[in-house]
């Protein structure tokens, strides 16, 4: 189980580096038919690299302590006092911009 920690955390920074060098904005936020401009679809895909990279090497920095048998318990209030706050702020901005742009 555990084992699969690594497997999740590879294939997010996977995506993580794809969206940032370019590929795969398909997948970002269900735009999968390319039917939104280019800078829209860049915008949303260099928000989305820096979620995945965080959370697959938070991934695996949590796979690498347990397998030492160090105790990852302590890791889990400094990620959700970095991660809330970034989402709601990435929601306002959103919802901000839609507002205000309709996009």
């Amino acid at each position: 189980m555990v084992f699969l920690l690594i497997i999740i955390g590879l294939l997010l920074i996977i995506i993580g580096i794809q969206l940032r060098r370019g590929k795969w904005y398909g997948i970002v936020a269900g735009n999968n038919f390319k039917d939104k401009p280019i800078e829209i679809q860049k915008k949303g895909a260099l928000g989305a690299s820096s979620i995945t990279l965080l959370v697959g090497s938070f991934l695996i920095i949590i796979y690498i302590l347990d397998f030492y048998g160090i105790q990852t318990r302590f890791l889990t209030l400094p990620v959700f006092v970095i991660v809330i706050p970034y989402s709601f702020f990435s929601i306002y901005k959103y919802l901000k911009h839609f507002i205000k742009y309709g996009e």
